[in-house]
């Protein structure tokens, strides 16, 4: 065996080669074309962002993050959004960790900045974005994480002072049994390569997921009919976007191929950077544990700023056509 042949990409594009002379001008051919010419470009980035998601758990598990949040009230909104930035914690996961800090007498503003911070972006995510949609795109990513997590802490401690909203825990009974929170002495946390081998399981599976789903557009999809729905010309593509995001964002990991794919079919960067923060908002499991846990007020709070948020920063992406003065909404009256 020679040495190029312990690299996955060289079985992986022999596996394309094999459909493309195989399957002859067959769909089964072309979908098996597009699966693994993109698991080719990307495998060594989940490797990559599944060792970042193992140091940030390791590092940061959900009893440190709990006890850091808890320290440092007083600096609070944009310590807490940093932290969400890093913490590897989705909405769902990181439920249990304010909830417990509330019930600890936390205000409930950079609570609610770390809560909405956390599922869109971490290490992992920002891993995986980096290589298959480049620099500014994860930078834009961040970017944004980072102003919707401010916008909640600061819209949360408003909405508080005038009466108008209310952070506090429906009974703690019916929190347990949705959200598994808990006094009990947590289970000792795994070892980093355990952690590491449970997180790459985890994202190859939903990853995988996503490639088939890409590889499935790709091949049915025509690039007319992308652009008229998510292109340039379309007055509608980043409220499609974040339609798009509610049925087609299962995990962070999963998601990236498919964008990637349909960025190249036609669709605007705007329209996906929408896809990216409505898509983990819109879990269905992610909304019925918010609202079973932190009642209708909160959840509806936290859609409208997500939903506002991917629409706002939608419309304004990219950012390099507003700083060069290019920049014209993409819908119009």
């Amino acid at each position: 065996m020679r040495w190029f042949q312990l690299d996955p990409s060289y079985w992986l594009y022999y596996a394309a080669d094999w459909c493309r002379d195989e399957l002859v001008d067959t769909r089964t051919g072309a979908v098996g074309i597009q699966f693994f010419e993109l698991v080719a470009q990307l495998w060594y980035w989940l490797i990559v962002g599944a060792l970042l998601s193992a140091l940030a758990s390791h590092y940061l598990p959900r009893t440190r993050l709990g006890n850091l949040l808890s320290r440092y009230r007083a600096s609070s909104i944009i310590g807490a959004t940093l932290l969400g930035l890093v913490s590897p914690l989705c909405t769902f996961a990181a439920i249990p960790v304010v909830s417990r800090v509330l019930r600890s007498g936390v205000p409930a503003p950079p609570l609610m900045a770390f809560l909405f911070a956390s599922p869109l972006m971490n290490p992992a995510l920002f891993a995986y974005t980096y290589g298959a949609l480049g620099l500014e795109m994860a930078t834009a990513r961040t970017v944004t994480a980072l102003s919707i997590g401010l916008a909640a802490g600061l819209g949360t401690h408003l909405l508080q002072a005038r009466g108008t909203l209310a952070v506090d825990l429906l009974p703690q009974e019916r929190f347990q049994a949705v959200a598994g929170a808990s006094d009990a002495i947590p289970a000792p946390a795994p070892s980093l390569r355990r952690r590491f081998l449970i997180d790459l399981v985890f994202i190859t599976r939903w990853f995988t997921l996503g490639v088939l789903i890409a590889a499935v557009s790709e091949t049915f999809l025509s690039a007319e009919l992308v652009g008229s729905l998510l292109g340039s010309g379309s007055s509608w593509s980043v409220p499609a976007g974040v339609v798009l995001g509610i049925p087609l964002y299962a995990c962070g990991g999963g998601a990236i191929p498919i964008v990637e794919t349909m960025i190249r079919l036609g669709m605007t960067p705007g329209a996906a950077l929408a896809f990216f923060i409505a898509g983990p908002a819109t879990k269905f499991h992610t909304i019925g544990t918010l609202g079973a846990v932190f009642g209708r007020r909160v959840l509806i709070w936290y859609l409208v700023v997500m939903i506002a948020g991917a629409l706002s920063w939608g419309y304004f992406y990219p950012f390099s056509d507003v700083i060069q003065g290019r920049f014209s909404p993409a819908f119009t009256f």
